[in-house]
């Protein structure tokens, strides 16, 4: 703001004064102690637990204070603050960044690179493409420039025939490898949620799949795929724990089969659902990524923390049909809080998700644009650190996650639990606790628990919780 010459000095002059002022120096510190004796002494004889103290659907208490007494133990995940990614190859640039990735829905080759082509006009800066057979490459990205946009494969069909037919595109074109950015959305056995699969198979096409592309450095086609169990209902423990019992699973299948640890974290990647519990799906995030430096440790692979990329999109399971409006608040607390807790890119999915219409792809391509150019999100490396809550929450995911994985380990390993549906069975018992929960709180007073998703013993599907609660006959 421009002042007049004498205003401008006084103002400047009321400003050093202020500085020299300790605004909170009349105010003595309080103790968590003390806080708590006030609210007691506040509720007039009610009880403390019951009235401030919430149950999180992971199983621990989540209080209504934190403070620096709470960190005690968790002082260790300060070492990870301001670990979220590392600083860009642009001059000037802004300390946080992240790809606003689109999924691109054309029926052929020709609509696909037209879809392309406006929704990079229009602030996409990764597309996402679900090809189901042979594809003509060079129509796809005619008039495209690869090095400037990342590119994910989510293939639906034959995997094999797709990947190596896109391999073999790669290698033609002849140009810089480690200008190709993205990676391959496909998880080799998390798939086993959707349709039964057989482990060695599995083992043996992660195997090619990673030779493809082993000469691209910066596109990853190892994925670790925890939104299997995110939009399914799981809690963020359940995602972190069987997510991490898989990774193990599939590393050993694949280092039996000749591939070092350093080689598979290094082209691994993650993709994740960010729901609506904001500073918990904060914590997970950052949780995942310490969880998995520290898996890489186990086996003897040195990775930093802010080199592996996270790919968040934006949760099914807390969407409804009947609230489109609403869907945008929540997509738009979900990008925040993928953001906030160091996703690399992000896919937020249409707030209007039975419906394919523009304006519903516009404001979700929109949300990232906006949290970055107006919101400024871009401008702090990690806003998050140093929080008493959120440090408490990671501590605590990490432990449970972990006391998870060994638990998994103990009986048998994934495959084995798997095989036996016990993860199944674990994960719709959680959905069901969790749906019962929403109508005993009277979110919804006048509605009950519908058994309306069909699913096979081995499936996880995912769902809305608004779809799984119909009123009541």
């Amino acid at each position: 703001m421009n002042y007049p010459t004498k205003m401008g000095k006084n103002f400047q002059t009321l400003n050093k004064k202020k500085m020299k002022i300790k605004l909170f120096q009349n105010f003595s510190p309080a103790s968590k102690e003390a806080w708590l004796e006030q609210a007691k002494k506040d509720l007039k004889g009610a009880d403390f637990e019951q009235q401030l103290v919430t149950q999180s659907a992971e199983g621990f208490p989540i209080y209504p204070y934190y403070s620096s007494e709470d960190t005690v133990e968790s002082q260790w995940v300060k070492a990870y603050d301001n670990r979220l990614n590392p600083p860009s190859d642009i001059p000037e640039a802004s300390a946080r960044h992240w790809v606003n990735a689109v999924e691109v829905t054309g029926v052929d080759e020709s609509s696909i690179n037209l879809e392309i082509k406006q929704v990079l006009d229009h602030g996409a800066e990764g597309i996402i493409l679900s090809p189901s057979g042979t594809q003509e490459w060079d129509v796809v990205f005619d008039g495209i420039i690869l090095p400037y946009i990342s590119v994910w494969l989510k293939p639906e069909g034959d995997v094999r025939h797709i990947l190596e037919g896109f391999s073999s595109w790669l290698k033609r074109q002849g140009k810089d490898k480690t200008a190709m950015r993205g990676g391959i959305l496909w998880d080799p056995l998390h798939v086993g949620f959707e349709k039964p699969i057989e482990m060695a198979q599995q083992f043996e096409l992660a195997k090619r799949i990673f030779h493809w592309f082993a000469d691209y450095p910066h596109f990853k086609s190892l994925c670790l795929d925890g939104t299997v169990y995110h939009n399914a209902g799981a809690t963020a423990v359940q995602e972190i724990g069987y997510g991490l019992a898989a990774l193990v699973e599939l590393w050993d299948g694949l280092t039996e089969r000749g591939i070092d640890a350093q080689s598979l974290f290094s082209d691994l990647h993650i993709l994740t659902a960010v729901g609506s519990d904001y500073f918990m799906e904060i914590a997970k995030l950052k949780t995942l990524r310490i969880a998995v430096q520290q898996l890489a440790a186990l086996y003897q692979a040195a990775i930093l923390p802010e080199d592996l990329p996270l790919f968040a999109m934006t949760s099914t399971w807390s969407k409804s049909e009947q609230e489109p409006h609403n869907n945008l608040l929540r997509n738009t607390t979900e990008a925040m809080a993928a953001i906030i807790g160091g996703c690399q890119a992000i896919l937020v999915n249409p707030h209007n998700p039975y419906s394919s219409d523009a304006f519903s792809k516009r404001m979700a391509r929109n949300i990232s644009t906006i949290l970055k150019e107006e919101a400024y999100f871009d401008k702090s490396l990690d806003p998050a650190a140093g929080s008493y809550y959120v440090e408490s929450l990671i501590h605590t995911l990490y432990q449970e996650s972990f006391a998870l994985l060994k638990k998994i380990e103990t009986e048998g390993g994934w495959a084995k639990l798997y095989l036996q549906r016990q993860i199944q069975r674990e994960v719709k018992a959680v959905r069901n606790q969790r749906l019962l929960r929403l109508t005993q709180e009277r979110i919804f007073p006048n509605e009950a628990v519908s058994n309306s998703l069909f699913e096979e013993e081995y499936q996880l599907k995912a769902c809305s919780h608004f779809s799984m609660i119909n009123p009541s006959a």
